[in-house]
């Protein structure tokens, strides 16, 4: 297997140009990550290879470290694009930076995040660490309690895990893309805006308005396995005020960090 990648790697390396940024579409996991990468597949030129890339992988929930994130990001080439759950860290920022690589960093309201990450886990990622775990409780506010308040170091509670993608939002170098630009009227206008930031980094489109129209055209959440519904605001369906009161003071940090506020 490693020798048919490494000989997939040189052909692709031959055939594109070295002066092409690699592109890191990196989220705030249940942000829409898939969608992204579709608009962002869709630009010509570049090559997606299914990589991607999770600082706490979702089978095993154990924190990959420096150096596996460094070998990792060091191995993608110029003009490829890789997917992402990366945890930020001025160690991350060195690499993308040294690597010459155009950030694309996707967020979204917290409160909704939370919401598709509880309904994700309790019946749609069996293979997740934390399935069994909400799987196993029969009652929604006990549930929420969970996906609120953690269960240990490789699940703590919403706002460690949440914020530890904070940095990206202030980051040098770093595109931030909301999640409801991407789903609402301005997609074409936040499609435009990834065109530009490529332009910036040397990549020529002749005709930007027909990129913009093959990125939209390759917009279709059903053909991602993690998508559920996709909606914006939709977080306070099926709660109680009591429950909306308690989901908005426990992420009340990640909110005002995510500019939710």
């Amino acid at each position: 297997m490693f020798r048919l990648d490494a000989m997939a790697r040189l052909r692709f390396r031959r055939k594109h140009c070295d002066d092409l940024p690699p592109i890191l579409v990196n989220s705030l996991p249940k942000s829409g990550t898939h969608l992204l990468l579709q608009l962002v597949r869709a630009i010509p030129g570049l090559h997606y290879r299914g990589g991607f890339f999770a600082s706490s992988p979702s089978l095993t929930q154990r924190l990959r470290g420096p150096a596996a994130t460094t070998r990792k990001l060091g191995r993608i080439l110029p003009g490829e694009c890789i997917g992402a759950h990366l945890f930020h860290s001025d160690g991350a920022e060195a690499v993308l930076r040294d690597k010459q690589f155009l950030s694309l960093f996707l967020c979204r309201d917290p409160r909704d995040v939370l919401m598709s990450e509880l309904h994700y886990l309790t019946g749609m990622n069996r293979w997740h660490r934390m399935h069994r775990h909400f799987a196993r409780l029969p009652e929604f506010g006990d549930r929420l309690k969970l996906a609120l308040e953690g269960l240990d170091a490789g699940f703590p509670d919403c706002n460690q895990r949440f914020l530890a993608y904070g940095g990206w939002m202030h980051a040098p170098r770093t595109t931030v893309i909301r999640f409801e630009d991407l789903i609402g009227p301005s997609r074409g206008e936040t499609c435009q805006r990834i065109i530009d930031e490529c332009r910036a980094w040397g990549m020529d489109f002749p005709d930007s308005e027909e990129v913009v129209q093959r990125m939209i055209q390759a917009a279709d959440p059903q053909k991602s396995h993690t998508f559920r519904k996709g909606l914006s605001g939709g977080w306070r369906k099926g709660l109680t005020a009591a429950q909306i009161k308690t989901v908005e003071t426990w992420l009340e940090p990640s909110i005002v960090a995510f500019g939710y506020d």
